[in-house]
């Protein structure tokens, strides 16, 4: 493994953590379960490819590739608009 993919990790493990954590205060939790699905992102990535490079339909991107890049931004969006409940 790269010194880079180590790094990556390291911040999606900590991210991880902070989503739970998110989750447990009852925060904002759009952006916890993006957090959340990001460090399983990053770990399918680097240590399960098969489920990361897996593609459902012909000429579509990977599974990895399409929950990085729509499912996410999704959740980072509706966290944005989200309001707080105080």
């Amino acid at each position: 493994m790269d010194a880079w993919h180590t790094v990556y990790l390291i911040i999606s493990i900590i991210l991880g953590i902070l989503g739970i954590w998110n989750l447990a205060r009852q925060r904002n939790v759009f952006l916890a379960i993006a957090s959340i699905f990001w460090f399983l992102i990053v770990l399918f990535r680097f240590f399960v490819p098969n489920i990361y490079n897996y593609i459902l339909i012909s000429g579509m991107p990977s599974v990895g590739e399409l929950s990085l890049f729509v499912v996410v931004p999704v959740f980072l969006f509706l966290a944005f608009f989200s309001g707080y409940r105080r």
